[in-house]
């Protein structure tokens, strides 16, 4: 288990460009229903879980798991300045938005390809790629209740929609522009790519709009796109590891 360290700022701040390292909530990654996945696999698949989860207590995870988030508190105003129609809650009524960026961090994206390698451990690396994919998206979760209790305990207000700007086709200077709104290379170390992507790989952004109303909102994941089925590497290997998401309750979505 590990605290989130989240790096916070806010617009209602006498100084709204200071950002104060907080200690965040706890994150840990549940195996029960990864275990259970691979136990309807068989045993022969199940044998590598079990291999896998002390590595990922007494060593991955103290070494290699490093979950951080940048949050800043943005007047829609400026949202709307900064990234334009791109950022639209529709008919939402809101008064302010958080940018959230999280990630797991650099560690694991490196030591899963290394193991994935000819020289390597394959299944090891497949499953530590899957750990960290299920620990980013429960990070969502996780930092969704914390901003949402923050809010509502300082300003009154509640969390009344939320846009994911990787769930679209995204325009490289909507990236760009996040990295730079939420100066996450110098805090978080991530920082945006040619190819629509955030760098560390385990990363993920949203725009989380507040006002009066509160509107429950779904846990949406997305599939591969385009999904290669049954020749995907991941699905020889266990299964897409969508499902195991799917089965955590989260929204698997296509982006067909």
């Amino acid at each position: 288990m590990k605290k989130i360290r989240i790096f916070y700022s806010s617009y209602f701040q006498d100084n709204p460009d200071r950002i104060a390292e907080l200690e965040g909530p706890d994150i840990d990654v549940d195996f029960s229903v990864l275990t259970e996945h691979y136990r309807t696999l068989g045993k022969n698949n199940l044998k590598y879980l079990e291999k896998f989860i002390p590595l990922w207590e007494r060593e991955w995870e103290p070494e290699l798991f490093d979950p951080k988030a940048r949050i800043v508190l943005l007047e829609n105003k400026n949202v709307e300045r900064s990234f334009g129609e791109e950022i639209n809650y529709g008919d939402a009524d809101t008064d302010f938005t958080a940018l959230m960026v999280w990630t797991v961090g650099e560690g694991i994206e490196k030591k899963s390809a290394k193991l994935m390698s000819l020289r390597g451990d394959l299944m090891s690396g497949f499953l530590l790629d899957v750990a960290g994919s299920i620990a980013l998206y429960d990070m969502h979760r996780v930092l969704l209740e914390w901003v949402s209790d923050k809010v509502q305990r300082e300003h009154s207000k509640f969390v009344s929609a939320e846009l994911y700007p990787g769930f679209q086709n995204t325009l490289q200077l909507i990236m760009d522009k996040i990295e730079i709104t939420g100066k996450t290379e110098e805090t978080i170390g991530v920082k945006a790519q040619s190819n629509l992507m955030l760098k560390p790989r385990k990363t993920q952004c949203s725009f989380v709009g507040f006002g009066n109303e509160s509107v429950a909102l779904s846990s949406s994941v997305m599939k591969c796109n385009p999904c290669s089925g049954k020749r995907c590497l991941y699905y020889q290997l266990g299964g897409c590891h969508m499902d195991v998401l799917a089965v955590k309750g989260y929204d698997v979505k296509s982006d067909a």
